[in-house]
């Protein structure tokens, strides 16, 4: 993958200096100095959905320094983990928290939470400094902010069901802007919601569309998750392709019994879009019950010009024998029975209050509306099978759609939502592996936000870090009784400090505020391809007139399911007489034309540094058609220089289809091409998955000759099953090469 030529080029501008060729073996042999923090003996699972390993973690900084063994080294706070699993700090990128919560945020630190990004659903301030003022008080966790569609439009457009100006759609896309240059995550929106909802397709694009450039994301509470889900679905991967953003479809669901099973087609949607180029995922809670207004239960039209124009719609009298039979289609088509309408803070539901007052539960609806408000109300919807297609897929993330909170009268979600994941779902269910399930809490969401430098436990990466027992994560939270904390999250590091501590929270206020910035794309996890960057140069200053003293030297590599990259880095800036030189690289990522990578390397003092890197071949956010390179040291150093876009090369390659190693492993291959639908009938892949459990037990033993005897079975099987139409072609010929393999290393 790296060319020899390039090496010697690097050698050449780099007379003088030493290029020390890398090769990351998780080995730290001559670390003399002390760590802050030294994680022993952990299960690390990085965040890539990648098998685990043992290690140690050593921490400094608020920095991941070093993994491997640290035996021979010390560190001022020291914590033997044995049996735990180390993840990287839990992302929850649909965060409603209460914001004083923030402060403390023990519901989510007793979740393995370390990030929330609040203002998901379009809301939130326009003004999206005012989310970083809480840093003021104090944050237990980090923050981020999303800036919303709802809250721009309600700004420019009001509260009235009307077309928007061409003047108020040039207004409001100036919010959008100003959110991403000030550090928003994406553009955030729920079309479900008024008055946002009375907005067509075509507006929201034309506002939304000023992010292309930001390459960012678009979280969509969809306008229906009810009778028209597929089509809201396809709404929401229009407004992405047509605006360029990366569409995501937040608290992914299927409500309603006549719904159900419509998730095949929604989650087909999502895999269309990719097929067509268009990098699109979603994120999921693990509740079969949503959290909002009593208002949702009000049909659009009633709610047209605010909360008190409902109201006067009420009382009318003609209207309302009308509004109380539409608020009862409504619900039905939401959730099944009035049964299923709970509020929390009374904790009664809407059949009780009817029953209660003798009236139905559309006029229940009404009076409460109209003597206590919206209350928060639990709907109780959904189908397991619908919520399971959509959790196991590859691009849905796990977050809580809830958020710090102190509250007792609230969803289970927010006391519960990733121990119940890996308690119930995981270890329990087993409908994910533990590696799957973090990564769905980590590196994913990470990359479909366009985080850089957290997400994956990684040499240079922050040390935003979870440690959790396997054995006894599990939530407590109930409907009833919300307030519980969760079992099994031991440890959690926030920016290296213990926020989290053999269980308890320690008081310390070490979050910070996060922000985005034009160079950290939304983009899928690149950790199954071959990916490369490469390049050297003198880097020119953005906004200064010539060349600087600043050069860099790249060529790092890492192979598809690598746990680490190779290769080399070095930066020097005369000025600052700065000149660091990589010993180990972290996690390379890429999408086309772009890369970022972290590590540890040395300065020419001798001191040990983490770094990270962001290369952009073009950048979009500089006027001149060039690219540019991002050094950050540690905090204490950042520069940003462009190059000539023939200096830097990423490369993303799709990699070679490996030879099984074992039975099992062709196993897995049978039961994703029956997902696909590439048998008949359901015996063919079980007969063949049974005869591949038989071939496993004789691999343990050891027994060679029984292994290529069973696998020739497997073969005469295969064949009997393609003559008798059983198998697609595509199928018989993928799984007759991998049989042929595994033969081959047994023989």
């Amino acid at each position: 993958m790296l060319k020899r030529s390039f090496f010697v080029s690097c050698a050449m501008l780099f007379i003088g200096g030493s290029l020390l060729g890398i090769e990351n073996n998780n080995k730290s042999d001559a670390q003399e100095n002390e760590f802050d923090t030294i994680i022993r003996n952990g299960t690390i699972m990085d965040g890539t959905g990648q098998s685990s390993f043992e290690a140690d973690v050593g921490i400094r900084d608020g920095f991941i320094y070093h993994i491997g063994d640290l035996d021979e080294v010390e560190a001022q706070n020291e914590v033997d983990v044995e049996g735990k699993i180390v993840a990287p700090g839990f992302i929850d990128i649909h965060s409603h928290a209460h914001l004083e919560a923030l402060q403390t945020a023990t519901s989510s630190l007793t979740q393995g939470v370390t990030t929330e990004i609040l203002s998901p659903d379009g809301g939130g301030p326009v003004d999206v400094t005012e989310r970083y003022e809480l840093e003021g008080d104090g944050l237990a966790i980090n923050i981020g902010t999303y800036i919303g569609f709802n809250s721009v439009w309600q700004e420019v457009v009001g509260e009235d069901d009307r077309r928007a100006t061409d003047q108020e759609i040039e207004e409001m896309q100036g919010l959008v802007e100003t959110g991403l240059e000030e550090g928003a995550f994406g553009v955030s929106a729920g079309l479900f919601y008024t008055p946002a909802n009375y907005a067509k397709t075509e507006e929201v694009i034309d506002v939304v569309k000023v992010a292309d450039q930001w390459r960012t994301n678009f979280p969509h509470h969809i306008r229906d998750e009810m009778d028209d889900v597929v089509e809201a679905t396809e709404e929401t991967i229009e407004i992405g392709e047509e605006a360029g953003l990366v569409p995501v479809i937040t608290h992914m669901k299927v409500m309603g019994a006549d719904n159900w099973g419509a998730s095949e087609e929604t989650i087909g949607l999502i895999e269309d879009a990719i097929d067509r180029g268009t990098y699109a995922a979603a994120d999921v809670y693990p509740y079969l019950a949503s959290q909002t207004g009593l208002t949702a239960l009000i049909p659009q039209w009633v709610q047209d010009g605010g909360f008190d124009a409902m109201l006067d719609r009420f009382a009318d009298s003609e209207l309302r024998p009308q509004i109380e039979a539409e608020i009862e289609e409504v619900m039905t088509s939401r959730v099944e029975t009035a049964e299923d309408v709970y509020f929390p803070g009374e904790q009664e539901t809407l059949a009780d209050v009817a029953e209660s007052e003798g009236v139905s539960p559309g006029e229940a609806t009404m009076r409460i509306l109209e003597e206590q408000g919206s209350l928060t109300t639990i709907y109780h919807f959904g189908h397991e099978d619908d919520y399971e297609r959509i959790l196991q897929h590859p691009t849905t993330a796990i977050a809580s759609d809830g958020g710090a909170t102190y509250s007792d009268s609230i969803h289970p979600r927010r006391y519960g939502s990733q121990p119940r994941a890996l308690g119930q779902h995981v270890r329990e269910e087993g409908l994910l592996s533990f590696e799957e399930a973090i990564k769905k809490m980590t590196g994913l969401p990470a990359t479909i936000i366009g985080m850089t430098d957290r997400g994956f436990i990684a040499e240079g990466m922050v040390a935003d870090i979870t440690v959790f027992d396997p054995e006894t994560i599990i939530d407590n939270a109930e409907f009833e009784d919300p307030k519980q904390y969760a079992d099994g999250i031991e440890h959690v590091l926030v920016n290296g400090e213990f926020a989290l501590e053999d269980g308890d929270t320690t008081n310390i206020q070490s979050g910070e505020v996060l922000q985005r910035t034009g160079n950290m794309p939304s983009r899928p996890i690149s950790v199954d391809h071959d990916v490369s960057v490469e390049g050297a140069g003198t880097l020119r200053d953005i906004d200064g007139p010539g060349f600087s003293d600043k050069e860099v030297a790249i060529s790092v590599e890492q192979a598809a399911n690598d746990r680490s990259a190779t290769g080399f880095f070095l930066f020097t800036d005369e000025e600052r007489e700065i000149e660091l030189e990589a010993e180990a690289v972290g996690q390379l990522q890429a999408k086309e034309g772009w890369a970022s990578f972290t590590g540890r390397g040395t300065l020419g003092t001798g001191e040990e540094r983490t770094f990270e890197v962001i290369v952009e071949e073009d950048d979009p956010n500089i006027e001149e058609n060039r690219g540019t390179v991002t050094v950050t040291i540690d905090d204490e150093f950042e520069y940003q220089g462009s190059i000539p876009p023939q200096q830097m090369d990423v490369q993303i390659a799709e990699p070679e289809e490996a030879s099984p190693e074992s039975a099992s492993e062709i196993k897995v291959l049978v039961e994703d091409l029956a997902g696909e639908g590439e048998f008949a009938i359901d015996e063919a892949p079980y007969f063949l998955t049974r005869h591949l459990t038989a071939v496993s037990h004789y691999e343990y033993q050891e027994e060679a000759e029984k292994v290529v005897q069973h696998m020739e079975g497997f073969k005469d099987l295969l064949n009997h099953q393609k003559d008798n139409a059983l198998i697609s072609d595509e199928a018989f010929d993928i799984l007759s090469s991998q049989g042929e393999n595994l033969i081959e290393k047994w023989q």
